[in-house]
């Protein structure tokens, strides 16, 4: 029985036994760390993302990992969204929720922080020799004033949106200096990396700042990696000692009105990640094909720089 058809059936009672919430971490190996990471699922608007979300959750439990995160864009958190959110409540084991931009085209930040039982819009946990904290880049500003991300209200000039409210940067300065273990970030839009539609003022700058900070005054690297969503785009950037990796979108690459809208990939799309105390990174990604006609088939002039897959990647923290 695929594990969708039997949450269906526990759902309408015919299933003898309930699903367990876990509540605890799994004791992880004392080196060693393991996490599988999806993104960009768009549930609700990408036709076939359930079966998308199944297989990234049958893998990470065949592979036993220690948890599971994904890096927002996830859902719509409407009544439409329960099937979503029951798949991935059945994973049995820690499972973590990033805020993306989309989430909130329909439902405002703090009904979907809700609905996903976030413990909070942005917040930190450790398990085993890490720390891990998650980021909220969804507010909009307006000269030094902010706003949340709100029913779609972020469709303004690019240069207001993605931005970490100052009370987010100074709560970031203070966790992460606090924490006293090599720190891991997730966050949905990019960082680390430039794109054609930076504005002038980045908003990435700010929040790259802290890490930097952080590092300096503790006199090692404590920010070791960050990984975004958002893009689409399978991309990697070494900058001041922190490893920037953005990982593709689980579901398509959009390229468009004038292109088809979506292109999409023939497999789900996700990864796992490897952390171990001695500073190693591994990043296991999935790899698949496009489904006919590709990007380049299409025309779509920035074909060159999309791929089907998310790239295997090992890298040395200096920690």
């Amino acid at each position: 029985m695929k594990r969708r058809d039997f949450i269906a059936l526990w759902g309408k009672g015919i299933a003898c036994f309930p699903l367990v919430e876990a509540t605890t971490a799994k004791p992880a190996v004392p080196d060693t760390l393991r996490f599988g990471v999806i993104s960009d699922l768009h549930h609700g608007l990408f036709p076939r993302a359930m079966e998308r979300l199944e297989a990234f959750l049958d893998a990470m439990a065949l592979q036993n990992v220690d948890f599971i995160i994904q890096l927002g864009d996830f859902n719509y958190a409407k009544r439409e969204s329960r099937e979503c959110l029951d798949l991935w409540a059945s994973f049995d084991g820690p499972r973590y929720h990033v805020l993306g931009n989309h989430d909130m085209d329909f439902k405002a930040k703090e009904e979907v922080v809700a609905l996903w039982s976030m413990p909070a819009r942005f917040y930190s946990f450790d398990i085993g020799g890490f720390h891990f904290v998650v980021l909220d880049r969804n507010n909009l500003n307006a000269g030094g004033k902010f706003e949340p991300y709100s029913e779609g209200n972020y469709f303004v000039d690019q240069a207001r949106r993605g931005w970490a409210d100052p009370a987010q940067l100074e709560w970031l300065q203070e966790d992460l200096t606090q924490a006293n273990k090599p720190s891991v970030i997730f966050v949905h839009q990019g960082l680390g990396m430039k794109t054609f539609e930076n504005p002038v003022e980045d908003p990435r700058g700010q929040i790259q700042g802290v890490f930097e900070a952080v590092n300096r005054q503790v006199g090692q690297t404590r920010v070791i990696a960050c990984f975004s969503g958002h893009h689409h785009i399978d991309r990697y950037n070494l900058l001041s000692g922190i490893h920037y990796t953005w990982i593709n979108s689980a579901s398509y690459y959009w390229v468009g009105e004038g292109y088809g809208r979506m292109a999409p990939y023939k497999d789900s799309l996700f990864a796992t990640v490897t952390l171990r105390t001695g500073g190693l990174i591994d990043i296991e990604g999935r790899r698949s094909t496009w489904e006919a006609p590709s990007p380049e088939d299409r025309g779509f002039p920035g074909a060159g720089e999309l791929t089907p897959y998310i790239s295997d990647r090992h890298f040395q923290s200096t920690l």
